[in-house]
């Protein structure tokens, strides 16, 4: 009973952050300047913080675990609070330079990266610490390149990352899906469902089949459907094909790791696939406007010479 409830807790506590995560990823991409764009910043690197603090706890260990973990979140969060105050430098250097102009929008390559990469340390953290409470992953990394290749391994498969970071990602979509085309949505909704075929995460041979089916009759599907698409001439903006080369490489990364996790008990390279694909998925909903227009039903679409309608999407 002690042990479910601490599941339960830890789960309402991983939904949580990743809500809070997905709504950051919502402000990222309404952010409309320097000001804006730190306080996004702000609010990731200080769930990162406590995540760090619950993981320097348990690396240290007893009263002076507690007291170096508080020490560690409190004075992450407190230099975090800098990010904040530079923006607000930014911003009044712009306006008072600008004169009524504007401020310009805080959206490009380095802010970008910036809410990538904290999204990702946070689900990482938030997946090490938690197995750490389960027990389910060595404190330390011990002695050599290869105990640290599997801690990090551990939290990245570990239920904590994985089936948070698919409810973020539905969280994710449920704001943005309507701003994309056809074409993106369909692959997108694909990925929270790929995310949670995930055999490493839950143990039992049951979860094994029913997990390995469904990831590879998922990716299956979308091979076959693209092929499908492209047969049918529906056109793919650049931005989309990017997406479609770093979506299929995880892919191809996913089913080579399926394959040695089940014949070689390893889990690095399913690791590396689902980091692709938050990449992949990440870099999608932060710019949503960049993909397209979505499909109006209001708007009578151009035909061809023959008088039939140009198919756009399937």
């Amino acid at each position: 009973m002690t042990e479910l409830f601490a599941v339960g807790l830890l789960a309402g506590l991983a939904a949580g952050m990743s809500t809070v995560a997905a709504i950051s990823v919502k402000w990222a991409v309404f952010v409309t300047g320097p000001l804006s764009a730190s306080v996004v910043q702000f609010v990731l690197a200080m769930m990162a913080a406590m995540f760090l603090g619950v993981i320097v706890y348990f690396a240290v260990g007893g009263s002076a675990g507690l007291a170096a973990g508080l020490w560690v979140a409190s004075g992450l969060m407190s230099a975090s609070v800098m990010l904040v105050f530079a923006g607000f430098l930014r911003e009044a250097r712009f306006q008072a330079a600008v004169e009524g102009s504007g401020v310009p929008r805080a959206r490009g390559t380095a802010f970008v990266t910036s809410v990538i990469g904290l999204v990702l340390a946070n689900e990482f953290l938030m997946g090490w610490s938690f197995s750490l409470v389960t027990h389910s992953l060595p404190v330390s990394f011990g002695p050599g390149d290869r105990q640290v290749l599997a801690v990090v391994t551990g939290a990245v498969v570990s239920r904590w990352f994985v089936f948070p970071m698919a409810f973020e990602m539905v969280l994710t979509l449920g704001f943005f899906l309507p701003r994309f085309p056809p074409l993106m949505r369909r692959l997108l909704v694909l990925q929270p469902a790929i995310m949670l075929c995930s055999p490493p995460t839950l143990p039992g041979v049951p979860w094994l089949v029913a997990a390995t089916i469904g990831a590879s009759g998922l990716m299956a599907w979308a091979v076959v459907w693209l092929l499908s698409a492209s047969v049918r001439g529906v056109e793919i903006s650049a931005p989309a094909g990017q997406y479609l080369v770093v979506l299929f490489v995880s892919f191809a990364l996913m089913a080579g790791g399926l394959y040695v996790w089940v014949e070689l008990s390893n889990a690095d390279l399913f690791a590396l696939s689902l980091i692709v694909q938050m990449v992949a998925f990440l870099g999608a909903a932060i710019g949503p406007d960049r993909f397209g227009p979505p499909a109006s039903p209001g708007i009578e679409r151009p035909r061809t010479a023959s008088g039939g309608p140009v198919a756009e999407g399937p």
